[in-house]
């Protein structure tokens, strides 16, 4: 179960650097357009996290030594890449990206990282 877990993990490091890696790379394109990659990249990372959490309680269930996810960690990143997301799909089809949008996209992304690793 924990390879699984693991496995899990690197396709969710995959969706995160592709999210963020996707909206780095429109610094200097003008105009700045959201690559549909990036929104794909986005679900893969919600959907696999969505995945982590099952397993997570499932290996807990069954070795009470395995560590149970900060499930208000959980709930703030969701909702981080929800709002991520939902910003994505209301400018999918626009000709350009704001640079608002894109700054607060990437501002969101970035902080959804930061959580992750400091808190």
């Amino acid at each position: 179960m924990e390879f699984l877990y693991n496995l899990f993990l690197v396709l969710h490091f995959i969706g995160i650097s592709g999210l963020l890696g996707g909206l780095l790379a429109q610094i200097a394109v003008k105009p700045k357009q959201l690559p549909k990659f990036v929104l794909h990249s986005a679900w893969l990372a919600f959907i696999v996290a969505i995945v982590m959490v099952g397993i997570n309680q499932m290996m807990h269930s069954n070795d009470s030594t395995v560590e149970v996810l900060d499930h208000v960690k959980v709930a703030v990143k969701s909702t981080i890449l929800i709002i991520v997301l939902t910003i994505g799909y209301l400018n999918i089809k626009k000709a350009a990206l704001s640079n608002k949008v894109w700054s607060l996209m990437t501002l969101l992304t970035t902080s959804n990282i930061v959580i992750a690793v400091y808190w």
